[in-house]
């Protein structure tokens, strides 16, 4: 499944994503691709991002920080409110736990989530890097340890192409899993299984912790996912994007095996 280029833009810059702020979102999020929804509803010309956060290492994202939750924005979920065709974080920035380092004794802790932080920037910028130097994503995990550069994947890609390794890129532009279930893959799940397209909108056979509703229930529309594990040292195994066009506000989600 091809997507036209002119819908899909591969690690967008902060400015092209964020709204107001940038320092602070560049401190918490990592952009991986921005898709223009006339690619699913032809009336709609509208920028959304899919973007990743770089808190991700062990745990969910803002588990220990439930008191800064809010309703689109809580466990392995993230809520933006969309203007302008950017994102604005809907929540405190102390929705992430590193924001809180002053306040804990737990040294280790606080280690570790800066570890977190500069493994998966590192990592995320090789990777961003080596797509730009060869068209196509570095697909394999990092297995939690951040590749230093773009020449370090590009040896490492060869040395396992060298050593018979299993090759496959996302289906959509070579970057993205799934857009609105109309990937093969997904086709052919829905044929295979005798899946209706109703039962899978409402995402409750997934991980997902948290699913994003609007207040009478309905699951917000789904627009895409991608394989987190590919942009960071740190990843989700799929990574979502949800939206609702009457609120305004993109949802992400984090779902792991």
């Amino acid at each position: 499944m091809n997507i036209p280029e002119q819908f899909i833009k591969p690690f967008p810059g902060y400015e092209e994503v964020f709204y107001e702020d940038i320092e602070g979102h560049k401190k918490h999020f990592l952009p991986i691709c921005s898709i223009n929804l006339q690619c699913i509803f032809p009336d709609q010309d509208e920028w959304l991002h899919i973007v990743s956060a770089k808190e991700i290492h062990e745990g969910c994202v803002g588990a220990d920080t439930t008191e800064y939750h809010t309703h689109y924005s809580k466990e392995d979920m993230i809520g933006f409110n969309v203007i302008d065709g950017k994102y604005k974080f809907e929540a405190e920035w102390k929705y992430f736990a590193i924001e809180q380092k002053d306040d804990t004794e737990d040294s280790y802790e606080v280690d570790s989530l800066e570890d977190a932080y500069q493994q998966n920037e590192k990592d995320y910028q090789s990777r961003k890097q080596f797509y730009f130097n060869h068209g196509m994503i570095y697909p394999y995990s990092s297995f939690g340890e951040a590749f230093t550069s773009a020449e370090t994947l590009k040896q490492d890609y060869e040395d396992k192409k060298a050593a018979g390794w299993g090759l496959g890129f996302p289906e959509v532009n070579g970057i993205i899993d799934d857009i609105a279930f109309m990937s093969d893959e997904a086709r052919e799940y829905i044929e295979t299984y005798n899946e209706s397209l109703d039962e899978l909108l409402k995402f409750e056979s997934t991980n997902l912790i948290n699913i994003p509703k609007k207040l009478n229930g309905d699951v917000f529309t789904y627009i895409g996912s991608l394989t987190g594990y590919y942009f960071q040292a740190f990843g989700a195994d799929c990574v979502y994007l949800f939206y609702d066009q009457d609120l305004k506000k993109a949802v992400i989600c984090f779902e792991y095996s």
